[in-house]
């Protein structure tokens, strides 16, 4: 059989209705055989869950129209957790953020288990020694944190560690979309094949990433969640060296949860076209070290801001932690928007104007049902996104938003963040009011951003609250209306200065799926926001190393298809 046949004609779900009947029971009586774990004079669990994931993947890439990689790929793993003590106080600190990240705790070795569905004493004795690690791990960490209070306060004392739920069973089988992995190797090989050919191009990628995954969640609770999670992912890049040695580069992300959102070869050609036409005025484009002004960023780099600004800061999780900066704690009902901004994050928003939400999701990672969480309304601070650790003394619930990626702890993480307003203005509107403002603020100029690529925040209370964004393609916008293509720069800010700094929002907003990495992992995130335009944001060179040009010219592209093809016109006379 080809081992590159990721799904076999009879395999229809994700992974089988029979192996998910088979593996609930396994994980109930681990989970159940966990709470008998005791050690005299130490805590007792009085609380264990296991998460597992079967995951799929296919993977292909290819440079220079030639593929580099072709894979695929079957593995489970399990995140175990297991709390002592009681629910109003166990092990846990900091709102999980600092066990999240420690990645030597040895549990971390335990975490893989066997794919086989035939024999599940294997899944078995790989629970078991896990649950053992884990346990051990909880007794160590509670001891812990007893001692601490012999010179530290905790400010969370008279806060649960753990909210209580009650019992439930939500189990979904999803059938699985059939990936040919050999088809989407050629579609790549093609596809770098026409990039590498285009005029000053030096170097291109084309990859193809598949993940299919299985979640299902079965706690001492009596809680058995089972869903589903489907993420494709088309990664096209190329580079090319300007004249004074920058190296300069254009790349082309779509993550979507379904093969039909992807284009065909025609159509990525045509989006790589335009990516080619931008990275050709970036080489020739003005370079720019600093900039302190009015700005207008459209809805892809406005969706950044948000989410590294406010996103991450609304995080309940992070209000736990004495570690974090805590930007808004105590500002409940407070004005931290001078517009009249309304900022939520929805899991349970699967499409939005045709096309599906990355970020969407049933249940979280501690078998919560998501809930809709109002943020902000009317520039008004309402709430913060939470896990099961508790963020109020009386009446609090959790809205569901606690994940991973895979060992590390769950915490409060995005998942559909969505920002809308009452008074949104056109594009037009939008640049006319830019135009006022360089005017108002006697600018030499203003700056549009298009693009961006990524960004960062800094939360921790040790560093600086900042945060950051790397800009793919912007221009300077002249009083008279005229636009320069600039490169050189990144924006960055401190978030409330950035914040109170938007004086307008667009009435188009757009969607952008992409994946988020903090301390318990990278997830997928969507992200649905409108342009904004800000009085003053500040911009600082990006970090760059020139390159000398290479020695040699590029090699002729096709040269040994051409001379096989004449080869064969000779062969035919």
């Amino acid at each position: 059989m080809d081992h590159l046949t990721l799904y076999p004609e009879e395999r229809v779900y994700m992974l089988a209705p029979s192996s998910i009947e088979k593996i609930i029971p396994v994980l109930k009586s681990s989970a159940k055989r966990a709470l008998r774990m005791k050690i005299a004079r130490f805590p007792s669990p009085y609380y264990a869950s296991f998460l597992l994931r079967d995951s799929e993947t296919a993977y292909t890439s290819a440079s220079g129209g030639s593929t580099y990689e072709k894979r695929v790929d079957q593995n489970r793993n399990v995140y175990c957790d297991i709390r002592v003590g009681s629910y109003k106080r166990d092990q846990t600190t900091n709102g999980g953020l600092s066990e999240a990240s420690e990645e030597e705790l040895e549990s971390y070795d335990h975490s893989t288990v066997p794919i086989d569905d035939g024999n599940l004493y294997g899944l078995t004795t790989a629970l078991w020694r896990l649950t053992e690690v884990r346990f051990r791990e909880a007794v160590t960490e509670y001891q812990h944190k007893q001692a601490r209070r012999i010179s530290t306060v905790d400010e969370n004392r008279h806060l649960p560690n753990f909210t209580p739920l009650k019992p439930l069973k939500s189990i979904k089988f999803e059938t699985a979309e059939k990936v040919d992995i050999n088809r989407w190797s050629t579609f790549c090989k093609k596809a770098s094949e026409w990039m590498s050919e285009l005029p000053g191009i030096f170097a291109d990628i084309v990859s193809f990433n598949s993940e299919q995954e299985s979640k299902i969640f079965v706690s001492t609770e009596n809680r058995i969640v089972v869903q589903h999670v489907q993420v494709f992912t088309l990664y096209a890049s190329f580079k090319k060296l300007s004249d004074e040695g920058s190296n300069i580069e254009q790349e082309l992300v779509l993550n979507v949860r379904s093969q039909k959102e992807l284009p065909n070869l025609r159509q990525l050609k045509k989006m790589l076209w335009e990516k080619y036409e931008k990275l050709m005025e970036l080489s020739h484009a003005k370079k720019i070290h600093s900039f302190s002004g009015p700005v207008l960023l459209y809805p892809g780099p406005a969706g950044l801001l948000f989410h590294e600004a406010i996103g991450h800061r609304l995080e309940g999780d992070r209000l736990l932690s004495q570690g974090e900066g805590q930007t808004f704690k105590g500002q409940l009902g407070k004005k931290v928007l001078n517009v009249d901004v309304t900022i939520r994050d929805n899991p349970k928003l699967k499409t939005w104007k045709g096309n599906k939400c990355l970020g969407s999701y049933d249940y979280d990672d501690e078998g919560v049902q998501a809930k809709d969480t109002l943020l902000v309304e009317g520039g008004v601070l309402k709430g913060f996104l939470s896990s099961r650790s508790a963020l109020s003394k009386r009446n609090f619930a959790p809205n569901g938003h606690s994940r991973n990626s895979s060992n590390q702890r769950p915490i409060s993480r995005m998942g559909v963040l969505q920002i809308t307003t009452r008074r949104g203005l056109s594009m037009k509107e939008l640049k006319s009011l830019l135009l006022r403002e360089i005017e108002k603020q006697k600018a030499p100029h203003g700056l549009i951003i298009y693009e961006t690529s990524g960004g960062e925040t800094d939360t921790s209370s040790y560093d600086f609250q900042a945060f950051s964004g790397e800009i793919s393609y912007a221009t300077l916008i002249y009083p008279d209306g005229t636009e320069e293509v600039v490169r050189g720069v990144n924006l960055v800010g401190t978030p409330l200065q950035a914040l109170n700094n938007v004086i307008a929002v667009g009435d188009s907003p757009e969607l952008d799926n992409s994946f988020c990495g903090a301390e318990s992992g990278f997830i997928p995130v969507s992200t649905i926001s409108p342009a904004v335009l800000i009085k003053n944001l500040e911009f600082q060179a990006k970090e760059e190393e020139l390159c000398t040009p290479y020695l040699l010219p590029k090699p002729r592209p096709n040269v040994l298809r051409r001379k096989k093809k004449k080869n064969r016109r000779k062969r035919g006379r």
